[in-house]
């Protein structure tokens, strides 16, 4: 059921007109969780720039168009949530302060509306429906909503299943819903934990993390039917997740990184010293944040399968190394 929450889920706006340097050519934006701030490697440079201030914990960026886009703070579980917009035509930053009982994740961008996964400070079933600065609506799904994708009018959530006393249900779960008319039109019960969503054309692609040091992770290939199509056991528990055209690319905590076809057959692995945090694709290439925490530097790894990675060091502090996007 629908509901409305406009008093609660905005308290204020606020804009910040700093103007960063910006330079031309490909960037990829990372997030830092620790320092929180936004900063940018440029690609032509091979330098690491300051771009703005972010929220408490930068969990996620959306890509609103080649100028824009949306940066998730989740506050985690003691800071305060919100939602920045920044424009690379003015430097403008707009941050939106959240309702403090939310833990914001993940999101994805459609006609005007951002749609964001609730983890919950303290539980939480929804999917949030941002617009104009404001929380709109929200989607009743299961426990926990982490991830969320698009394909064609639908939007694909996952939710791991985890109670509000942080233990976890035998299950998790994916839904389809109709982004027309927000109702849920079918789900599908997982392996428990169930996390990080890839969309490829027809087939939708998910990983189940299970349960940290007792069970694998596994991941499903689902068609657009919602039909299970096949499913892969991993030993190592699975936190991070991209994909291209011809690629699978997962990261583990400590320090694995898978390397899978669109048929779920495993090519390659490796292994770095840092934990993977998080990786985003573009075009032939995979950028990876691996966390190095106090013992270690935070690197950017670029990685082309097959091929040498390059490893460029962001920096030796523990800033958390966080998201990437690539613009």
């Amino acid at each position: 059921m629908r509901y409305l929450i406009l008093v609660l889920s905005i308290l204020s706006c606020k804009k910040d007109n700093q103007i960063p340097e910006i330079v031309q050519g490909r960037k990829i934006l990372i997030a830092f969780q620790n320092s929180k701030s936004v900063n940018y490697f440029s690609v032509d440079s091979q330098k690491l720039f300051f771009l703005f201030n972010s929220g408490d914990v930068p969990n996620a960026f959306i890509k609103i168009n080649e100028n824009e886009f949306y940066l998730i703070n989740s506050g985690g579980f003691s800071g305060s949530p919100s939602i920045q917009k920044f424009n690379f035509l003015n430097s403008e930053v707009i941050t939106y302060p959240l309702n403090n009982n939310y833990n914001p994740m993940f999101g994805v961008y459609s006609d005007g509306r951002l749609f964001i996964t609730d983890f919950g400070k303290y539980y939480s079933e929804n999917v949030l429906v941002f617009k104009d600065g404001q929380i709109l609506d929200s989607i009743k799904t299961s426990k926990r909503p982490i991830d969320i994708q698009i394909m064609d009018s639908f939007l694909i959530v996952s939710t791991n299943g985890m109670k509000a006393d942080y233990s976890y249900d035998t299950i998790s779960k994916v839904f389809k819903i109709s982004i027309t008319s927000l109702k849920k039109l079918d789900s599908l019960k997982l392996f428990p934990g169930a996390s990080n969503i890839g969309v490829y054309k027809d087939t939708i692609f998910i990983i189940s993390t299970g349960i940290y040091n007792q069970t694998p992770s596994r991941i499903y290939k689902i068609n657009k039917n919602f039909q299970k199509l096949d499913s892969l056991t991993i030993s190592k528990n699975i936190y991070s997740f991209a994909l291209n055209s011809d690629y699978l690319i997962l990261g583990s905590w400590d320090g694995w990184i898978y390397i899978l076809n669109h048929n779920l057959e495993k090519l390659d692995s490796l292994k770095v010293s840092n934990s993977i945090n998080f990786i985003c694709s573009f075009e032939d290439k995979f950028y990876i944040t691996a966390n190095g925490f106090s013992y270690n530097s935070n690197y950017l790894i670029i990685f082309k399968p097959f091929l040498k990675a390059d490893s460029i060091k962001l920096s030796d502090e523990d800033l958390g190394v966080g998201p990437c996007i690539v613009f």
